[in-house]
């Protein structure tokens, strides 16, 4: 019956004697299928969009639930431009298509509906024969000159259906054997000759394709362009590729003809072949240059470093610098296209002005014309912005800790504070969010709260004690921010306070690659109501009750007496069992089990609640080739070190900082009446994307992270750790709920909070549009957290048994693609638990579709 519905709704509106196209399919002559899975993009006619892979078209089942006579009202309407369509517009043509009775109402729902879904695709024959032509150029284009396609369409006349089926027989490729270069002008001939070092586009021996011959001639202009050819095939006449078929069209001898047709003598062809070099650079700091404008403004000039600056204010806010340490061209210098966009980025990124104009002039009379050579003189505009602007407004936030989050915020920027475009921003931040009750002994939704300051002073220079210019020249993006902050929170169920510091320097050469490197890094973390660790962590509070009960206080019943008392407390009873050699001696194999679980607690309870002063420098290196539209299957690439603690290690040595005693008994240096943090870690975050088409992604993660303490630490700081599970993680489980390795968790309960010093994590998402700004996606995590102290076999990662500790989940996701944000609902079921025994992991047996662990995230978790 089900069947019945879904076929009458597709036809509903289908004309008698047409037919709703349901399928393009492609019949090959052979066995042979060349680029049978691009075939869909080079046919006019395409089905119904549709979701779930095409199986249910969403758009046109929306169309045809709206009733047909709306169709010539609402079409009507959506033609109009968004001021006109008002009520009064609806009713007028409400009435002239004969529908009076709903003049009045607003129809937003069927309106709606209609102007998401999509009219059925009908089967047109003047399209499909156009079509053919289009497959039959499109394999021409690709080496299959004698390709032939014809087409037929299977129609059932019952169901008012249609397939269209396309018989294509390719031929015979033809192949490149010989590729030669006739270049008339010598030094273009050695420039190229010095380019085919390189490689090149086009190879002997591979199949002719089209697009091989426009990415060589994409190529050539770009290296000429950057050696001083500016006009070089400026019009797209300078470069012809011809292919010799006289003797046969399957084996090519192709050649490369610089000019197009070896017109040497013309004086266009001179001037494309000269080399061109920047002469006089005028910089217009605060107008808009204007060759035509009358009168012409009254311009301060003033020469710095050879450029000549124009000021219309007197007081130049800016000082020179500011303007000509973006710039990359120097006069004299010779013209290359790279130099003019590193000049542009450069510019973009400087917060305090705007570029308003970037004009090349080219004078061919020019009297300073050096021989072969012509001369551009530049001219840039800038608007500088206002000295103050106050921003405001709300953030929604996510994370692994936190369900849902609400975050106002207030940030006042003081622009050009030295003239040299330093900017300071301030900005005060406060958080309500919803964490899960495991985390927290607090009732209410908004039962986590952060209030956040920070003020951050950039400057568009390296902030250094001497000169890095030569290291890091002009093409360079250069930044500088001094940043202090403090906050105060309560969002895991343990209050903190935060005073953080640090220098950071952002260094880019390219749009897609970033260096970053902070110094006087510090971190000062106050931990409040340390002693509610075991009210809120309830499941670390079982371990430790389960253990002492069964194990410590029948070998010690003292101790059992006293702490029953309140005589000693929880610390003192682990600090005990901890120090007490003869009684691990006395444990069985059960119960060394146990004491692993005992001890991983432990690491737990110290990481999450010890007060911690973090002094470290890092470097991070991001390549994210996304921000390439030329590319179109990008890498992501993130790798992070931070070393920490060891300047105050050597001052440590050098003065004797005040000692105290670590929770294991070992002597620790302190900072502030805190213990300063010493550890190495090292994140790699690594991302491939394959974009199938404009709303069609097969994405893909991997991360590896690790951290090693030593020296003065015995612990990872809490803000340092990893932890597996959440939203943006492994979203079959609950955040910090996975892990660590393959501990059983119903011998320490479902609610241990779960941190680690190593993590892996794979994530694999298939996403696609099921409609409008709706999308879905199908998606596998796989991951965990690992120790890495041999001391504790139960966590420690071994490489022959990790891949079996995997915890694996996979699900589907909807997506509301609103453009500035995706608000994200995932379904995820867990597919591999390794918290229970080996031979019983994967939970197939318990799979219940109708139970998933429902996440909410806000924007792509990878």
């Amino acid at each position: 019956m089900s069947f019945v519905v879904y076929s009458c709704s597709t036809t509903k509106k289908v004309p008698e004697g047409e037919f709703l196209l349901t399928k393009n399919k492609f019949e090959f002559e052979g066995k042979e299928k060349p680029f049978n899975g691009v075939l869909q993009d080079y046919v006019k006619q395409r089905p119904n969009a549709g979701a779930l892979f095409g199986f249910l078209p969403l758009k046109l089942m929306l169309y045809n639930s709206v009733h047909e006579k709306f169709d010539t009202t609402f079409m009507e309407y959506y033609d109009l431009t968004k001021k006109r369509r008002t009520q009064k517009s609806l009713d007028s043509l409400l009435v002239k298509n004969g529908l009076e009775e709903y003049v009045g109402n607003n129809l937003w729902i069927r309106r709606f509906l209609f102007n998401q879904g999509e009219p059925p695709v009908i089967i047109d024959t003047a399209l499909t024969a156009f079509s053919e032509e289009n497959l039959e150029t499109f394999y021409f284009d690709r080496g299959y000159f004698d390709a032939e396609v014809k087409s037929e369409h299977d129609l059932d006349s019952t169901s008012k259906k249609g397939k269209v089926v396309y018989e294509i027989n390719p031929g015979e490729e033809s192949i490149i054997q010989d590729y030669a270069y006739n270049i008339s002008d010598s030094a273009i001939y050695n420039h190229y000759q010095t380019l085919m070092l390189r490689g090149g586009e086009i190879k002997v021996g591979e199949r002719y394709d089209m697009d091989n011959f426009i990415l060589e001639r994409n190529r050539i202009t770009e290296y000429l362009q950057n050696r001083g050819y500016y006009r070089f095939n400026e019009d797209g006449q300078d470069i012809e590729f011809t292919a010799d078929t006289t003797i046969s069209n399957k084996a090519l001898d192709v050649a490369l003809l610089i000019p197009k047709g070896i017109d040497k003598d013309t004086v266009k062809a001179k001037q494309q072949f000269s080399k061109y070099r920047y002469g006089t650079i005028h910089i217009y700091p605060d107008s808009n240059y204007d060759k035509n404008a009358s009168p012409q403004p009254n311009y301060l000039d003033t020469i710095y470093e050879g450029y000549h600056l124009h000021y219309v204010d007197p007081k130049m806010k800016y000082r020179p610098k500011f303007f000509t340490d973006a710039i990359v061209l120097r006069e004299n210098g010779l013209y290359r296209i790279n130099s003019e966009q590193q000049t542009k980025r450069n510019i973009f990124k400087r917060e305090g002005v705007s570029m308003t104009g970037f004009i090349n002039e080219w004078n061919p009379e020019n009297p300073e014309l050096i021989q072969g050579d012509s001369i551009i003189d530049v001219r840039i505009s800038f608007r500088p912005k206002k000295k103050y602007d106050l921003f405001y407004g709300a953030e929604l936030s996510w994370s692994e800790f936190m369900n849902f989050g609400v975050s106002p915020r207030v940030s006042l920027i003081a622009r050009n504070l030295f003239r040299g475009g330093e900017n300071l921003e301030t900005t005060l931040r406060g958080t309500l969010g919803n964490v899960n009750k495991k985390f927290t002994d607090e009732g209410s939704f908004f039962n986590a709260f952060e209030m956040a300051f920070q003020t951050k002073i950039g400057f568009p220079y390296l902030l250094f004690p001497f000169n890095l210019d030569p290291v890091f020249p002009k093409r360079y993006y250069k930044q500088s921010d001094f940043r202090i902050g403090a906050s105060v929170q309560r969002n895991i169920g343990l209050g903190r306070v935060t005073y953080s510091s640090g220098l950071d320097y952002n260094i880019s050469f390219r749009d897609a690659q970033t260096h970053m490197i902070s110094i006087l890094n510090n971190e000062f973390v106050n931990n409040l109501q340390r002693d509610n660790y075991f009210n809120v962590f309830s499941g670390d509070n079982s371990i430790l009750n389960n253990f002492i009960n069964q194990y410590y206080f029948p070998y010690n019943p003292a101790a059992g007496i006293q702490h029953f008392h309140g005589e000693l407390t929880d610390d003192q009873i682990i600090q005990m069992v901890i120090n007490d050699q003869a009684f691990q001696s006395s444990l069985n194999d059960d119960g060394m089990s146990d004491y692993s679980l005992f001890q991983n607690m432990n690491f737990r309870k110290q990481s999450i609640t010890q007060n911690v002063f973090i002094s470290s420098m890092f470097y991070q290196y991001t390549l994210n080739q996304a921000e390439r539209a030329s590319i179109k299957n990008p890498w992501f690439f993130r790798g992070k070190i931070e070393l920490a603690g060891n300047i105050l290690g050597l001052m440590d040595k050098a003065f004797g900082f005040y000692k105290s005693e670590s929770a294991s008994g070992n002597e620790q240096g302190m900072v502030f009446n805190v213990p300063y943090s010493q550890f190495v870690k090292l994140d790699l975050d690594v991302r491939k994307y394959f974009n199938f088409g404009p709303k069609t992604t097969w994405a893909n993660r991997l991360f590896v992270g690790i951290i090693q303490p030593y020296g003065n630490s015995d612990f990872v700081p809490f803000v340092r750790s990893y932890t597996a599970g959440g939203a943006n993680d492994i979203r079959a489980w609950a955040a910090a709920t996975l892990g660590p390795a393959d501990i059983p968790r119903f011998k320490g309960g479902d609610d241990v909070f779960a941190i680690e010093q190593l993590k892996l994590l794979f994530s694999t998402e298939y996403r696609f549009n099921m409609m409008g700004m709706f999308n879905g996606a199908f998606f596998v995590d796989a991951g965990n957290i690992w120790g890495t102290d041999k001391k504790n076999e139960l966590t420690l990662f071994k490489f022959d048994e990790f891949y079996k500790q995997l915890g694996i989940g996979g699900g589907f996701g909807l997506r509301l693609d609103l453009t500035f944000l995706i608000a994200r609902l995932d379904f995820a079921y867990k597919l591999h638990d390794p918290s229970y025994a080996e031979g019983d992991r994967w939970r197939f047996d318990n799979f219940n579709i109708l139970k998933p662990r429902i996440a909410f995230g806000i924007n792509y978790p990878f």
